[in-house]
């Protein structure tokens, strides 16, 4: 068979015409079927992740804060942040979140998991995370003075407590009822 003035052989033409059905084949066309299971939990978890964001600002209520949230379809974020900062509440917040059923998971995972995935600037603050999971969300709190390591637009904040929910932090796949005996520490 003549093509574009070159003499080719019947079988290369097969040949190529197998190789080209066999990627189309292969090709998934499928929407991505867990995305899209991914998406519709975090759809159904977002108000409880907003009241969740809520009762840690309530709680902290220093007299300047912000508190903000973003959902992208595939991860929420959201933070407390505060010019102030005072250690004390900090720990009665995380006494507080471990009566509410999270769990410190700090101790149990390997923090390199973590460190990656935290807004700190520093080794040293990122150091002092405390992680805390509960229906495959995550909690960073962040013990210690952030020192300017964290800015945001209305500040440098001192204290910052993050709330997220990503399927690619390990508190997503975490069995936590296993470890319910470990919120007293």
């Amino acid at each position: 068979m003549k093509i574009r003035g070159k003499q080719y052989k019947l079988s290369d033409i097969l040949l190529i015409a197998f190789v080209i059905i066999l990627f189309i084949w292969t090709v998934d066309l499928e929407p991505n079927k867990e995305l899209e299971i991914y998406q519709q939990e975090l759809v159904e978890k977002e108000s409880w992740l907003i009241s969740e964001l809520n009762k840690i600002a309530n709680f902290m209520s220093f007299k300047v804060s912000d508190n903000s949230h973003s959902n992208r379809d595939v991860w929420y974020t959201s933070r407390y942040a505060s010019p102030e900062f005072d250690k004390n509440r900090l720990l009665h917040l995380h006494g507080f979140l471990l009566k509410e059923g999270w769990v410190d998971m700090t101790d149990k995972i390997d923090k390199n998991d973590y460190i990656a995935n935290t807004s700190s600037r520093s080794d040293q603050t990122a150091k002092r995370v405390h992680i805390l999971c509960k229906d495959k969300a995550t909690i960073f709190m962040y013990m210690t003075d952030m020192q300017n390591d964290y800015l945001i637009d209305l500040f440098k904040a001192r204290t910052l407590v993050e709330l997220k929910y990503d399927y690619s932090l390990p508190c997503y796949d975490l069995n936590e009822p296993q470890y319910s005996h470990t919120n007293a520490r």
